[in-house]
């Protein structure tokens, strides 16, 4: 949802700047951006131009109070009379074409401005409504190349870990299960790490986050504990913090 707002232009101030200061740190986030570009984008690929019809223009003027009035100097009347006067006849007449067809064509102004207005359209609009931003922890147990990010939505229900490196475990008969400590100083399982790559875990029904949290990863059996609590040996247990 922040990349989305981020991309629409509705994300400001310091939120906007910390974003863009984790944007340049993650990749995941630059794909996010992308996403919501390439989505967003086609948007404008519905929308067909309209011209406006004449009684809009007419509208505006009215509301901004706009008058035409064309004034004659009193005091060329005498030589415009004169100048009418020597005119050709031919001359005199489209003159009087022109004023009839003025007549006609301010006749035709009046109806369309008086006409009934159409009725309006209402157009639905989704405002997507930000969301407290997530828990992240950067696990990485010691001595060996292997991490994981993580990256806890409770909102969301969503749970992303990114992993790199291998850590040494028998990959046919061992997992690594990570675990989230609660207020009462139980761990609650929130699913077996991937061995590498990403992947998207939902969050367990019945597990929240507590005020300031602790990741733990430990060793399970193929599939995960049996019992809903660490068997194996807990290899390593950091803090999350929510991002700001």
């Amino acid at each position: 949802m922040l990349a989305a707002e981020y991309v629409l232009g509705t994300l400001h101030g310091r939120a906007r700047r910390r974003f863009e200061r984790l944007a340049r740190e993650r990749a995941d986030v630059q794909a996010e951006v992308r996403y919501w570009e390439d989505r967003l984008a086609r948007l404008q690929h519905r929308f067909k131009p309209v011209t406006p019809r004449a009684v809009v223009w007419a509208a505006i003027e009215r509301e901004i109070g706009v008058d035409k009035v064309v004034s004659l100097d009193s005091r060329r009347a005498p030589a415009a009379e004169a100048s009418t006067a020597r005119s050709p006849r031919w001359l005199q007449a489209w003159a009087g074409m022109a004023t009839a067809a003025s007549v006609v064509l301010s006749f035709a102004l009046y109806r369309e401005v008086n006409r009934p207005l159409p009725p309006p359209q209402l157009v639905r609009v989704e405002v997507p409504v930000p969301q407290p931003l997530p828990y992240v922890a950067m696990l990485h147990p010691q001595g060996v190349d292997a991490e994981w990010l993580v990256t806890v939505s409770p909102e969301r229900k969503l749970i992303r870990v990114s992993a790199s490196g291998k850590y040494p475990i028998n990959r046919a008969s061992e997992c690594l299960e990570l675990w989230v400590l609660g207020e009462d100083g139980k761990p609650r399982s929130l699913g077996v790490l991937p061995n590498d790559g990403s992947s998207d875990l939902p969050m367990p029904r019945g597990v929240s986050m507590p005020k300031d949290p602790t990741l733990a990863v430990s060793k399970e059996p193929i599939g995960g504990s049996p019992t809903g609590s660490p068997t194996g040996p807990v290899i390593l247990a950091t803090p999350a913090q929510r991002v700001s």
